[in-house]
């Protein structure tokens, strides 16, 4: 049986882990790009609400950039993953996050084509979520 998938890293942001792919090279309509980083509260607070804001600033950010209608249409996915179970300052939780794009079907496009145009995105929206985690009092790195 022949793998289908196919994944390319992403050199995009110093702080977050990121690459971007597709479970069906030979017809990629969905595009997922992929993050991961450790995140840590730099102050005691309500975590769960900052958590919850910064999701929905992202959810935003990733609208703004990437639909577009020209190369991807305007439904996406966002998977955010971060526990606040006995989160306290300075002790890290790893974060991952997905989010899944369908490519315009009159625009389709393979992987290595989107590079591009997903590397400038991406760059925007990882270093923007990094800065929206400083805005909110948290620290984010690559590694624990």
């Amino acid at each position: 049986m022949k793998r289908l998938n196919k994944e390319y890293k992403l050199n995009v942001c110093k702080h977050i882990s990121m690459k971007y792919g597709t479970v069906n090279k030979d017809n990629p309509q969905v595009i997922y790009i992929s993050g991961k980083c450790w995140v840590s509260p730099i102050k005691e607070m309500d975590y769960k609400p900052r958590i919850i804001h910064i999701e929905n600033e992202m959810k935003k950010s990733i609208k703004r950039l990437f639909i577009d209608d020209v190369n991807f249409i305007n439904r996406f996915i966002l998977d955010f993953d971060i526990s606040t179970e006995g989160m306290m300052p300075n002790k890290k939780k790893f974060l991952s996050f997905d989010f899944y794009l369908r490519q315009n079907e009159n625009n389709k496009k393979q992987l290595k084509e989107l590079k591009e145009i997903i590397e400038r995105k991406t760059s925007t929206v990882s270093n923007n979520l990094v800065y929206i985690f400083r805005d909110n009092d948290f620290q984010i790195e690559k590694k624990k």
